[in-house]
C-alpha cells in the first residue's frame, strides 16, 4: 500500500507540473457540459409536457451535470499515458520496477483522477448551488448509497483503459483502439443518452455490458431512479466485472511477458 501511495503522489505530482496545461485541460471540458445544456434545453420545449422518455427536464439537467463529473474524471493524456509508453518503449521501466504492472497503472491513473474529481465536484456543487430550482437535488441517504457505486465505477474505468491500453503491444498505433474505446464507452456508459432512452433491445444489450455500472446506473442510485436489478445487484455485477477485468489483465500480461524482450533478456 504504501508504494502504491507513493505513486500515486507523484502521477499528481506530474499532472499539476505544467500548470497552464493542466488547468486548460481541467477547465476545456466545460465547454461540452454547455453545449449539451442548450440541446437539450431546445428538446424539452418542444415537448408539451416538458418529459421526453418519462424523463423530466429538471431530472435530465441533474443527469447531465453529475454524468459530465464522471465521463470527464481523466484528461485524453491520462488516458493514453500506458499506450504511449507501450509504443515508445519506455514501458520497460514498469516492467523492471519492484511493484505489480497494474498496480502502477491503477496507482497513477487515481492521481491523475483526484485533481479533476475536485474541480467536477466543485462545478457539479456550483449547479446544484446556482441552479437548484431547474435540477433534481439527490437526497441525502441517495449519496450515502452512491459513494462505493461511484468507487466501483472509477474502478471499471481505469481496469478498461487497462486493458485497451495491453492492445497496443499487438497493434503499431493506438489512437484507433482509444477513438473505438471512448466511442463504445460514452455510448453504451450513458454519457451521452441516458440508457433509459434506448429502444428495449438496445437498452437490454446495454445492461449486458459494464458501461452502465460506470455512469448510468451510479446517477440512477444518487438521483432515485427506477434500477433495472436491485440495489445489492448493482455493487455486485460491479464486483464481478472488476474481477473479470482483472482476470483479463493478468491473462493478457502473461502472454505478453511472453513474448517481450527487455535489453536482450
Amino acid at each position: 500500500m504504501k508504494s502504491f501511495l507513493k505513486l500515486t503522489a507523484l502521477s499528481l505530482q506530474s499532472q499539476m507540473y505544467y500548470r497552464t496545461s493542466f488547468f486548460l485541460n481541467l477547465l476545456s471540458p466545460i465547454a461540452l457540459l454547455a453545449g449539451q445544456y442548450l440541446l437539450w434545453s431546445a428538446l424539452y420545449q418542444q415537448q408539451p409536457d416538458h418529459i421526453i422518455s418519462g424523463m423530466g427536464a429538471a431530472q435530465m439537467y441533474a443527469y447531465l451535470l453529475i454524468a459530465f463529473a464522471l465521463n470527464h474524471s481523466l484528461g485524453w493524456s491520462s488516458e493514453n499515458a500506458l499506450a504511449k509508453e507501450i509504443k515508445t518503449g519506455t514501458v520497460v521501466k514498469r516492467c523492471i520496477r519492484p511493484v505489480s504492472f497494474i498496480s502502477q497503472s491503477v496507482a497513477e491513473m487515481a492521481g491523475a483522477i483526484l485533481p479533476q474529481l475536485v474541480l467536477n465536484l466543485v462545478i457539479v456543487s456550483a449547479g446544484f448551488l446556482f441552479f437548484g430550482r431547474y435540477l433534481q437535488l439527490p437526497a441525502p441517504k441517495n449519496i450515502l448509497l452512491f459513494l462505493p457505486c461511484l468507487a466501483a465505477a472509477l474502478l471499471l474505468r481505469i481496469l478498461l483503459i487497462e486493458l485497451c491500453s495491453l492492445l497496443c503491444f499487438y497493434t503499431t498505433g493506438y489512437l484507433g483502439i482509444s477513438w473505438s474505446r471512448n466511442a463504445i464507452y460514452e455510448f453504451f456508459s450513458g454519457a451521452l443518452i441516458p440508457i433509459v432512452m434506448f429502444p428495449g433491445w438496445l437498452k437490454s444489450i446495454a445492461y449486458v455490458t459494464p458501461f452502465p455500472y460506470m455512469i448510468q446506473l451510479p446517477i440512477s442510485i444518487l438521483l432515485g431512479q427506477e434500477l433495472p436489478v436491485s440495489l445489492l445487484q448493482v455493487y455486485a455485477v460491479q464486483l464481478l466485472w472488476i474481477g473479470i477485468f482483472l482476470a483479463l489483465h493478468a491473462l493478457f500480461f502473461t502472454n505478453i511477458r511472453k513474448n517481450l524482450n527487455i535489453a536482450g533478456g
